[in-house]
């Protein structure tokens, strides 16, 4: 597998997204996008994935929209999202609840 395979399980395991779907999606074997979850903190209920992804995005210093590790500041707030694009986006998905 290669890495934007492997971002592209990442992303999807965090929308909800179960082992079957994924890999028919990617076209690769289900078995090794179950065990790449496995290693990787990803396995378990999609649905109890997708709940913690904020929690996930924010212990690894990533993008809260799109996953993309983020830089932060020596001093001030640290950032959740690394562009206004994706600041726009998430502000429109919680509007929408």
């Amino acid at each position: 597998m290669d890495d934007v395979q492997k971002d592209m399980i990442r992303r999807m395991r965090f929308k909800g997204q179960g082992y079957g779907t994924i890999a028919k999606q990617l076209g690769v074997e289900t078995e090794r996008v179950e065990n790449y979850c496995h290693n990787h903190g990803l396995a378990g209920d999609a649905e109890l994935t997708r709940l913690n992804y904020p929690v996930w995005c924010e212990q690894n210093g990533r993008c809260l929209i799109c996953c993309r590790k983020l830089k932060q500041p020596k001093v001030g707030r640290r950032k959740k999202f690394c562009s206004g694009r994706c600041r726009t986006m998430y502000c429109r998905e919680k509007k929408g609840d």
